[in-house]
């Protein structure tokens, strides 16, 4: 079973305080080499159908019970990584889990302090996920992967342009202009039309539209739920930046905070 691989992988800062059939019960103290500081919150691991989850013992402790910003999901679990909890077969499985879980909750640190949370240590949430791995595929074909995640970052990006157009041909729409990409001959630009990566160029601007709807639908669906916005982020999908540019005082922002 998943949950035995995981019990026998327990790394040094979890702290099993009980174990069920189904849950392993604990507490972390993660240390920080470069400064003081000790994330201390206790968690409950638990399986289901033989798919591995995680999350506060009491949700809403030392955490926000939900922010989807900070991979807090609506259900209160955890969101350690894609798919993170699926396969777990194996001694070195159960490894990688911990690691997973160690990763998020240090990220969990890094936006308490700075509200934000790294685009390149994450993926969209929900059905979107899969269409921005593709698009950061796509991007990396055509040597543009940190074009991709500055995107990502809040930055603006022309295969991110809403009003871009894909033809039944798959090449982009208004084939006079420049290639987006660099194609050239003899030094000059050739039109779109003539994109030597149109198949790329194509996948990109498509993966992507799909990743914004997608995240579009995930919040939409969260709003219907009537989930809010927790205050602890610079921006979220629940509510515009100037809404959420207050943090809320609550126990959220604990005083239990490494410092």
């Amino acid at each position: 079973m998943p949950l035995d691989h995981l019990l026998a992988a327990v790394p040094g800062w979890f702290n099993v305080t009980g174990t069920t059939a189904t849950e392993i019960f604990g507490s972390t103290s993660i240390r920080f080499d470069d400064i003081v500081g000790v994330i201390e919150v206790d968690l409950r691991v638990h399986e289901d159908d033989g798919v591995i989850a995680v999350q506060e013992q009491v949700p809403g402790t030392r955490f926000p019970g939900t922010c989807h910003e900070r991979h807090l999901q609506s259900d209160k679990h955890f969101c350690i990584g894609f798919n993170a909890g699926y396969g777990i077969v194996s001694f070195d499985h159960g490894v990688v889990w911990w690691g997973l879980l160690k990763h998020f909750l240090r990220l969990q640190r890094v936006a308490e302090r700075t509200r934000q949370w790294p685009p390149q240590q994450e993926v969209a949430h929900g059905s979107a996920g899969p269409h921005q791995l593709a698009a950061l595929d796509a991007a990396k074909e055509l040597g543009i992967a940190n074009e991709y995640m500055a995107m990502l970052a809040g930055e603006t990006a022309w295969f991110s342009d809403p009003d871009l157009k894909i033809d039944a041909a798959g090449i982009l729409g208004d084939g006079s202009l420049p290639c987006p990409v660099g194609c050239a001959t003899h030094g000059i630009l050739v039109p779109r039309s003539e994109c030597c990566r149109s198949h790329a160029v194509a996948k990109l601007v498509i993966e992507e539209k799909l990743r914004r709807e997608k995240v579009e639908s995930y919040y939409s669906f969260a709003r219907m739920l009537g989930e809010e916005c927790c205050g602890t982020m610079l921006t979220c999908g629940l509510k515009d930046s100037t809404q959420c540019a207050t943090p809320s005082r609550s126990t959220h922002s604990a005083p239990n905070s490494p410092r």
